[in-house]
């Protein structure tokens, strides 16, 4: 009885070490795996580094048809929503001709149009729009 008490326990440690001879081995590997194996270099654009993402901005609609104290509650939510969001100077002018609407929507295609025939520089700016 003692005889199989020893030998299960030489077989435990037996298995023990070769486990551990496992686990290095294992280790050693590993490092040979890097050594052969490269990562590709990863792409950043340059826009991203130089201009942080601006969060999604959705302005109120205009109409066109409201009378002037409707037009200038619009324009004071307008200009907080990009103050609030950061917006950027050349994306206020986009952002703005997307939310037209209706007769708004016939005026800036219309004054787009005569601009464009007069050759006059098209409206770029938030602030020459208003």
């Amino acid at each position: 009885m003692v005889k199989e008490k020893d030998e299960y326990n030489k077989s435990k440690r037996s298995s023990h070490a070769s486990n551990s001879r496992v686990d290095n081995s294992f280790g050693k590997q590993s490092f040979r795996i890097n050594e052969y194996y490269q990562t590709s270099p990863r792409r950043v654009r340059k826009e991203r580094q130089e201009n942080p993402k601006e969060v999604r901005v959705e302005l109120p609609y205009l109409y066109g048809k409201e009378n002037v104290e409707t037009y200038l509650d619009w324009e004071m939510k307008v200009e907080q929503l990009f103050a609030c969001h950061i917006v950027s100077e050349e994306r206020r002018e986009p952002l703005v001709s997307l939310s037209f609407h209706g007769n708004a929507m016939n005026w800036w295609t219309t004054l787009k149009k005569e601009r464009h025939l007069h050759k006059d520089p098209p409206i770029t700016y938030w602030n020459d729009l208003r």
